[in-house]
This record gives structure tokens, sequence and C-alpha cells, in this order.
């Protein structure tokens, strides 16, 4: 469910896979973080305001508009919030390039919920 206002912590989750985006989305209400979550790049860019953006879930692998694609166009934007990646490809070339572009960090699928979490509230500096 995309985000609709308010002045908690968001993350903005944006994956392909439904099974993914929703237990991932309930993980991250289950640590009390409000979260948008959204199917696609252009799902994501057509409903978020970029000055509310606070961190980024961003799957890699996404038909379409690829998650390296879609940070790669918000840093150009002026979006400078934390980005995590999440993948099964692994560490890549363009993805240790995107990392390296972008100040993004990665966590491999399938990750333990506890690392998700620890990464989200170290962005949001909420430990």
């Amino acid at each position: 469910m995309p985000y609709k206002g308010s002045t908690r912590a968001i993350v903005h989750l944006i994956d392909d896979d439904f099974a993914v985006r929703h237990s991932t989305e309930l993980l991250i209400q289950i640590a009390d973080i409000e979260v948008g979550a959204y199917a696609s790049g252009s799902e994501f860019l057509n409903d978020a305001n970029p000055k509310e953006i606070r961190c980024l879930v961003i799957d890699v692998n996404m038909p379409g508009m690829n998650g390296i694609v879609l940070l790669d166009r918000l840093r150009r934007g002026g979006v400078l919030a934390p980005a995590i990646f999440i993948t099964a490809a692994g560490n890549t070339i363009a993805l240790r390039d995107a990392v390296a572009r972008t100040g993004a960090t990665v966590l491999l699928k399938p990750f333990k919920p506890g690392e998700l979490i620890t990464q989200i509230k170290n962005a949001l500096d909420l430990n």
C-alpha cells in the first residue's frame, strides 16, 4: 500500500515479486516502521513524493526499470535518502559499481528478517 502521509519514519519498498514484497512489507510494519510498497520502479515514481523519502529498499532485478536504474534516476533527481538493494543475484560488477556510485548497501536474498530491520534502523538513525 503506497504511503499516504505521516510524520513517522517511512521506508519505500520496491519489489516486483508479490510474495517477497508482501512479506517484507509485513516485516517492516511489525518493526513499527511505516512502509509504502510498490510493484515497480515506475509505480513508485508515479506515487511517491521525493521530499518524503527517508529510506529505500529496492529489489535489483525487476522487469522494465531495474533497481539500479531506479536509484540512479533518483540520485540524479537529488534524492539522497539511504538505499538498501536486495538481490538474489549476488555480487555482480554492475551491482558493485552501483553501490560505489549511489552509496547503497546490499542485502542478499534470502536475508534474515533481523538483518533488514537493522539496516533500515541504521539508515533511519533509529538504533
